[in-house]
């Protein structure tokens, strides 16, 4: 597994950019853990991107399951969070949902990039 470091920067402008736009759309709804929802959209984006831009694997097979999965879990992450931004439900639902979501995205890039045989 190898990071690459240009890729890495601006994957996390990106993310700091989705992150406060996340933030922007907590707080205009008055939501009262509004930076709470901008971090852990900033984590969950630069995590679920991460695998799309600056990962690469020694296996091209394997690059393709890592991307692919990289976009399924980025589309996913970002509806997630925008909808807990936009709609205002509460934190406790909020930090349980996307905890498990982060734990089921690293479990599945540690499995792709652990498999030998492809």
């Amino acid at each position: 597994m190898k990071i690459n470091v240009f890729p890495a920067i601006l994957l996390a402008i990106a993310a700091i950019a989705i992150s406060y736009l996340a933030y922007y759309v907590a707080h205009s709804n008055s939501d009262a853990n509004d930076f709470v929802v901008g971090i852990g959209t900033g984590i969950s984006i630069l995590l679920s991107l991460g695998c799309v831009m600056a990962i690469t694997l020694e296996n091209g097979k394997q690059n393709v399951n890592l991307r692919a999965w990289g976009i399924a879990a980025f589309i996913l992450m970002t509806i997630v969070n925008f909808c807990f931004a936009a709609l205002g439900v509460s934190m406790p639902y909020y930090v349980i949902v996307l905890a498990l979501l982060l734990v089921i995205h690293l479990w599945v890039v540690w499995k792709l990039a652990t498999i030998n045989n492809v």
